[in-house]
């Protein structure tokens, strides 16, 4: 928690930063199309910026989003979980992956 990437965005804070291999995977939590955008803005500002990172988004329920949300944050971000249940079952393996990288 409390994680700026862009020091000079304090607006630009992602929920919460791992770093299994050294470098930072932001995690961004979706319930609804406005934590969905910002989580696009979030991305894109980072890549903007030229950051090293990956992006990770856990959805509460990825079937709620309309379509044109879906694909951006396709678009935008690394690695989705299409909801909080496939993050606790995948994230372990996932974050192994990562840590390999």
């Amino acid at each position: 928690k409390h994680i700026f990437p862009i020091s000079s965005r304090e607006d630009l804070e992602p929920d919460y930063e791992f770093k299994p291999n050294g470098i930072p995977i932001y995690l961004f939590g979706v319930k609804d199309s406005s934590t969905a955008r910002l989580a696009i803005i979030n991305c894109l500002e980072y890549q903007k910026a030229k950051l090293k990172f990956r992006s990770l988004i856990v959805h509460e329920n990825f079937d709620k989003l309309s379509q044109k949300d879906r694909a951006r944050l396709t678009n935008a971000c690394d690695k989705q979980f299409t909801s909080f249940f496939e993050f606790k079952e995948n994230a372990k393996e996932y974050f192994e992956r990562e840590k390999n990288i």
